[in-house]
């Protein structure tokens, strides 16, 4: 097999910093590419695909950290657990954290797989920063976004407002572009643990309750919840939450330090402009236990529902009546716990302390529920003056988790937001040698990366998207390369396979998805299409739906050769796009006509 290999003396690249790790084979090979704008004159430019591999392996190198080639945030950005937030000192691999599918725009608990650290060095990241954001992160660091686009209405004239998911970089975040900051928790308790009154009573202790210590034949604490008799909504909430929980009040307790029989009770007094709800131990206890010195529990908020979250949000704020949509507190601990409540209900959240004033002599710290669930960088950047966006030097560590989805909730200085190669082939049917066969990859991803060798194409997701056939030419020059002479195995697959990312971009992934055929390879040419949709419902009948599932048949699928297109015809076309890479919808076009004769028989 002919390869025309770029050796890396002839593309200029640097000595790596050490050893690579060896490999004796791999299951196969996974395509990337390299993501961001490539330039289009690269077809037509040599000259331009050798300054760009350099230029990747230069970042990868002086920027990531990494002894060569290969595809982060600084040492202040923390990740969410569901032990609270962590620093990259403290996070452990199998540590739940809070990350966003972003296909379906949701938010999972998910363990981390790995915790990448890179050593201290001079780098340039980008620095993002102003009231409402703050991220310093490396220029190619992945970001999820929604990104505007506008499309013609019905009556030709309109232009309607859209939004798509897509994966970029911070140096290609656009104006429009919106960074999710929080998505609802696909994770959430579908029953109740607990009633609904008690969850209201957790809220009403945590922020107006008083624990005390008393002293008596044996040591035991006592438990009370305080409010104003102005506030009589609120008096009429806590007596019924009691009532419901704990049952009707008691006109008695048993004497100071002695043992009650069990029974959980309550009373009610009023103490000049106080209405106080006294509780017996044992129903102090309970509320102790969901929230010690009160602080709430992570382990109790992550067994609330959707509904009960926002009660217990909702009560919280109620009492104590901050500011509409802010709650303050002395105690840190107990702030970021309701942070914690705000972020898991799927909104989002900023904290910060507020420093001490004529009225409060003392820090508070501030939490601030967001009224959006996404922010705009670079609209930032032009609208408000106290926001920037540029490049900052740093020689500190960098850091990234790597998740499943691969994203997770960053926070920096109070602000929250969900934040997100061997061979390189270019489009003149020329292959660089990167680190080469037999050598471990870099940018697989956790855990795959001794599984297959990395072979990147230069396109990426905007100015050069369509892999031309030299590229595509190039790309199994190189997978054939790595079979012969690395002892690849038979897979091949696109990053995303393996490692939730937008790489290696549309195009490319479905030429991954047919099986990477060679530019004007198949199985044969297709008959002209028929002209019309086939689709259910109704079931269409005809010669050209025969002769779809005719070939069909022949291709190994399971499916009647009836003339009549109904609900089993439509399964098998829709897992037949899937398996292709192509939009799932079940309907017979002139893409899956197509590829029903032209696509590689698996």
């Amino acid at each position: 097999m002919a390869i025309d290999l770029v050796l890396r003396s002839e593309w200029g690249a640097r000595a790596p910093r050490g050893s690579y790790t060896q490999l004796e084979s791999t299951r196969g090979v996974k395509v990337h590419y390299t993501g961001g704008r490539v330039d289009p004159a690269t077809v037509s430019d040599h000259a331009k695909c050798v300054a760009l591999v350099r230029s990747i392996q230069k970042h990868h190198m002086d920027a990531n950290g990494w002894i060569d080639i290969g595809y982060c945030v600084d040492e202040e950005t923390e990740i969410l657990t569901q032990q609270g937030w962590k620093s990259y000192r403290d996070l452990r691999v199998g540590d739940l954290a809070l990350t966003l599918n972003h296909e379906l725009g949701v938010s999972q608990w998910q363990p981390v797989l790995e915790v990448c650290v890179f050593p201290r060095q001079q780098r340039e990241l980008v620095l993002m920063e102003g009231t409402s954001h703050s991220s310093l992160t490396t220029p190619d660091h992945r970001w999820p976004v929604e990104r505007l686009y506008r499309r013609m209405g019905g009556d030709g004239r309109r232009s309607l407002a859209s939004y798509e998911r897509l994966w970029v970089t911070t140096q290609t975040i656009g104006y429009w572009d919106r960074i999710p900051i929080a998505a609802p928790c696909a994770d959430l308790p579908s029953e109740p643990k607990w009633s609904d009154a008690f969850v209201e009573l957790v809220a009403w202790f945590w922020t107006e309750g008083h624990v005390m210590t008393l002293r008596g034949g044996r040591r035991s604490t006592s438990v009370a919840l305080y409010q104003s008799v102005k506030n009589s909504t609120y008096v009429a909430r806590i007596r019924a939450a009691l009532r419901e929980v704990f049952g009707p009040p008691a006109e008695s307790f048993p004497r100071r330090g002695r043992q009650t029989d069990g029974v959980p009770r309550w009373r009610e007094s009023v103490n000049r402009h106080l209405v106080e709800f006294h509780l017996s131990a044992d129903a102090g206890r309970r509320l102790l236990e969901a929230a010690p010195g009160r602080v709430p529990t992570h382990s109790f908020l992550l067994s609330l529902t959707k509904a009960q979250l926002s009660l217990f949000i909702e009560t919280s704020l109620a009492a104590d009546n901050a500011g509409d949509g802010i709650l303050a507190q002395k105690n840190r601990a107990a702030a970021e716990a309701f942070m914690f409540a705000v972020l898991v209900s799927g909104r989002a959240a900023s904290l910060r302390p507020r420093p001490p004033t004529n009225s409060c002599k003392s820090t508070m710290w501030q939490v601030t529920i967001r009224k959006n669930s996404y922010f705009s960088p670079r609209s930032a950047a032009q609208r408000q003056a106290n926001f920037v966006i540029k490049p900052l030097r740093y020689d500190g560590e960098i850091w990234c988790p790597r998740t499943e989805n691969q994203s997770w909730l960053a926070r920096r200085r109070g602000t929250v937001y969900f934040t997100g190669n061997t061979y390189i082939a270019c489009p003149h049917r020329m292959v660089f040698e990167g680190r080469g066969p037999l050598h471990l990859p870099a940018a697989n991803g956790a855990g795959l990366n001794a599984g297959h060798y990395a072979v990147l194409g230069l396109v990426g997701n905007s100015g050069l998207v369509q892999p031309p056939d030299g590229l595509l030419h190039g790309v199994r020059d190189a997978i054939e390369h790595l079979r012969q002479h690395g002892n690849a195995g038979s897979e091949i697959k696109g990053h995303r396979d393996g490692y939730p990312t937008d790489c290696p971009g549309e195009p490319l992934y479905a030429w991954v998805r047919r099986g990477a055929p060679r530019p004007g390879g198949g199985t044969g040419g297709a008959p002209p299409f028929p002209g019309r949709l086939l689709k259910y419902p109704p079931v269409m009948r005809g010669q050209d739906v025969r002769t779809w599932q005719a070939q069909m048949s022949r291709r190994g699928w399971n499916i009647a050769v009836d003339g009549a297109y109904g609900p089993d015809s439509r399964d098998v076309c829709r897992r037949f796009q899937r398996n292709q890479g192509i939009a799932v919808d079940g309907v017979v076009g002139p893409v899956t006509w197509r590829l029903a004769w032209e696509a590689p028989l698996p």
